[in-house]
């Protein structure tokens, strides 16, 4: 305890009359243990007077306060720093020591990665910052490796859907382009298929390397997994559920499930019944994804994830809180994500209305914040039984209000984009 320092530095300050020395090492009330309350008397009395008070004056407020030799001044600085970190770190230190006695090994390690990184970026010892200047050439040599690509090529990883790729640039998690990539819709119009389809698509036609994490928090993991199997192999979902495939089709089912065992790359679903039934805080994805090498994720949907402490506000304030850990998540790793979100109920009330209603950004619901977290954003609409219209809404660093109607056939499984005759035609 720094209790001799803390009174070390006031009588520094008080007796030079400079309160520079506690700003320009950045000392806050935070500091201080014992006299806090003296720190924050001179801090007042600063604001409303324009000066510093004597010693004598904080001396007469408080009967702990005391005349003290002084040391350096650089050295009381120091050990002020190094007593707040040690009091910091502490709990983080107890808490991965737990873990590991109770023989919680991996768990106790990502633990304390994950919170020594986090403490780090807290006290603004993670960099720097980026030079312009200095990194010019860097940037150089990123656009000469993407020199030369046709106007129809994308860089990142395939959505699904070809006139989305080429909008957006498909899901990318290149240096300086990690993707926040917001699919949302009013309640029950896709959402999850759409979702669940694209990531699908992109781990079909990606590189061997690809290994995805899909944490449904709305629908049990059988469910997205025989949504995979829908498209994937090409056979009916409504047949799936209720045993009546043919014996044909039944025959290739069976084969793919044959070749798909052969697969050297995987898919994982995390639902409740993988977390024991809790729901899944913001900590629990960190943990999940650096634990088990995803390259990156799809969480549906963000309404139900929870903060990793209690937040004291009401909901418009615990989704800015979870949006913004989410970002922080995929920036930290590196990791690119889809992010499923609700639209509110006006924008349904809109859609049922007219079917020729686009649901934009200003439908998200709660918070607004959502969508400003995002790097590029779609919205959906169904427009009929298997047919869904996608905009895109956001689109950083290029042009949005692109519109697309995709057609979802439930008994073959295939998704196909309609052209702009069939689109024209339909409307």
């Amino acid at each position: 305890m720094a209790a001799i320092e803390e009174l070390q530095l006031l009588n520094h300050v008080l007796n030079v009359k400079d309160w520079g020395v506690v700003e320009g090492a950045g000392i806050t009330e935070n500091y201080f243990q014992i006299h806090k309350d003296a720190f924050e008397f001179i801090k007042f009395f600063i604001r409303i007077n324009g000066q510093l008070p004597t010693i004598e004056t904080v001396m007469n407020k408080f009967n702990t306060f005391e005349l003290v030799d002084l040391e350096n001044i650089d050295h009381v600085i120091k050990s002020l720093k190094e007593d707040f970190l040690y009091r910091q770190f502490k709990p983080i230190l107890v808490s991965a020591s737990e873990a590991f006695a109770n023989k919680e090994t991996t768990a106790a390690i990502q633990q304390l990665q994950m919170e020594a990184q986090r403490f780090l970026k807290s006290i603004g010892s993670s960099s720097q910052g980026y030079s312009y200047v200095k990194n010019a050439q860097v940037r150089l040599e990123a656009y000469n490796r993407i020199h030369g690509r046709a106007e129809d090529e994308f860089i990142g990883m395939t959505t699904g859907f070809k006139p989305l790729d080429l909008a957006t640039n498909g899901i990318e998690s290149l240096e300086g382009a990690v993707d926040y990539f917001l699919v949302f819709a009013p309640t029950n119009m896709g959402k999850t298929l759409i979702s669940s389809f694209m990531m699908g698509a992109a781990w079909n036609s990606s590189l061997a390397t690809d290994y995805p994490a899909y944490f449904s928090l709305e629908q049990r993991a059988s469910e997205i997994a025989l949504n995979w199997d829908n498209t994937l192999a090409k056979i009916s979902r409504l047949a799936l559920t209720r045993g009546t495939l043919s014996g044909e089709k039944r025959d290739a089912y069976a084969e793919f499930v044959d070749r798909l065992k052969q697969k050297k790359k995987d898919m994982m679903i995390y639902d409740f019944d993988s977390n024991g039934g809790k729901p899944f805080t913001l900590d629990d994805i960190h943990r999940i994804l650096e634990r088990e090498g995803h390259n990156r994720w799809t969480l549906d949907q963000l309404s139900k994830v929870r903060l990793s402490h209690r937040s004291a506000g009401d909901l418009r304030q615990r989704l800015f809180e979870v949006s913004a850990g989410v970002r922080e998540i995929i920036l930290n790793t590196g990791k690119p994500a889809m992010v499923v979100a609700q639209a509110n109920r006006d924008a349904l009330k809109k859609i049922k209305k007219d079917i020729t209603e686009n649901v934009d950004a200003t439908d998200i619901g709660e918070a607004f914040s959502i969508v400003q977290d995002a790097s590029k954003g779609i919205s959906i609409v169904k427009v009929s039984d298997n047919t869904f219209r996608i905009l895109v809404i956001k689109n950083r660093n290029n042009i949005s209000g692109q519109s697309f109607l995709v057609r979802y056939d439930f008994d073959t499984g295939i998704v196909s984009v309609l052209d702009d005759y069939i689109g024209e035609q339909y409307f």
